[in-house]
């Protein structure tokens, strides 16, 4: 018996950008299955609303009309969106039967300064006279390098971060209702987001854990694309 085939939409950390999966997204197309990975723009300082249009880049390709399952994979920052992206991609009709999360915030409805208020002091902190905050990477400086050691790879993720309107990090997404269909998983790299692992199991999600830094897909796309792999047969049997 064939395997079954899926559609894979991935949707990166939006202060990062498409080749933060094109690795994993490689490995699963060799395999037979079908890729697209999301690169919405980053918005800007004149926009009240970060959220929408972000959510409109992600429905903007036409429904597929194939018949594969379609997973949608979110990473970090676009963990909170999940939920919302998921439900206007049905509602868009995308055959949506799956949504991970993967070393992210699980998605509770609340902004980012609203869950960590002494987030908001670092970021304001950094914040430029343009009220846009550097690009991601520039952070942390050699601490954010060590995530990804080789120097091609890491160059090319973080040569697609881009600056982000200070006002981002303070509009929250909303947690719509999704459908018993849609299984709903977590993946955790590192410790700084095991405690969102915990929720999402506690809150009926598959939850699992596979050790390494919060760009392990950049740098084990192979164990990450069997990991989801397994983690989709898992949601499968439990449906």
């Amino acid at each position: 018996m064939e395997p079954e085939r899926r559609r894979w939409y991935f949707l990166p950390n939006p202060l990062l950008g498409p080749s933060s999966w094109r690795g994993v997204a490689d490995v699963l197309t060799e395999m037979g299955d079908v890729c697209l990975i999301a690169d919405p723009p980053m918005t800007t300082t004149a926009d009240t609303d970060h959220v929408t249009p972000w959510l409109r880049h992600v429905v903007s390709p036409p429904a597929p009309t194939d018949g594969l399952p379609v997973v949608v994979v979110a990473h970090s920052g676009a963990c909170l969106r999940a939920p919302m992206a998921v439900r206007w991609l049905l509602d868009a009709g995308w055959p949506v039967t799956a949504m991970i999360c993967v070393d992210g915030r699980f998605p509770d409805g609340t902004a980012f300064t609203e869950h960590r208020p002494e987030f908001a002091g670092m970021l304001d902190g950094m914040v430029r006279p343009d009220d846009y905050l550097p690009p991601w990477p520039r952070w942390w400086g050699s601490l954010v390098e060590g995530l990804v050691v080789d120097p091609a790879a890491r160059d090319q993720v973080f040569a697609e971060a881009p600056p982000i309107p200070r006002r981002w990090f303070d509009q929250a997404c909303p947690v719509p209702e999704l459908p018993p269909s849609v299984g709903r998983a977590f993946l955790c790299f590192g410790p700084g987001y095991l405690e969102s692992g915990e929720r999402a199991n506690r809150e009926g999600w598959l939850s699992y854990r596979l050790a390494g830094d919060h760009l392990h897909q950049v740098v084990a796309p192979g164990p990450v694309a069997a990991t989801l792999m397994g983690m989709v047969r898992c949601l499968a049997t439990e449906a």
